[in-house]
């Protein structure tokens, strides 16, 4: 995930880091028709917090609710705002291909650095680094 999320909606502040809520751009098992318009209110949700943080690095890790975030860093890139990197770790889950955020990070050359922990995705996807197992 690209920000944990915590019990409460309210802001939670752990040793420096502030953890905030998401919002989901797809649950697990909705359809793409209906994911349409909940992607449509992360990505709004996503804005506001990409001003107000202004985060230097996103650091994602498989799930779709990166996305939004990666999005809008992505278009501020684009428009000349660079606020943050993106990195981009896919899952150790992941031996044969990408997952879906994975993917459409790498086509749409939307992360600064992805990483996977497979030598054959090295392979099938040339612009990815192998780091090897992190965990």
């Amino acid at each position: 995930m690209c920000l944990r999320i915590p019990c409460s909606e309210a802001p939670e502040e752990v040793g420096g880091a502030e953890f905030m809520q998401i919002y989901r751009s797809r649950e697990v098992g909705q359809s793409y028709i209906t994911s349409v318009g909940t992607t449509l209110v992360a990505i709004a949700h996503a804005l506001w917090l990409m001003i107000k943080i202004r985060p230097q690095v996103i650091l994602c890790n498989g799930p779709g609710t990166c996305i939004p975030l990666c999005v809008i860093a992505f278009l501020f890139k684009v428009l000349g705002i660079r606020w943050s990197s993106i990195f981009y770790v896919e899952s150790i889950a992941r031996v044969r291909k990408l997952s879906l955020s994975g993917l459409l990070l790498y086509k749409l050359h939307m992360a600064d650095q992805l990483f996977v922990q497979w030598p054959q995705l090295k392979e099938k996807y040339p612009r990815a680094h192998y780091v090897g197992r992190l965990m």
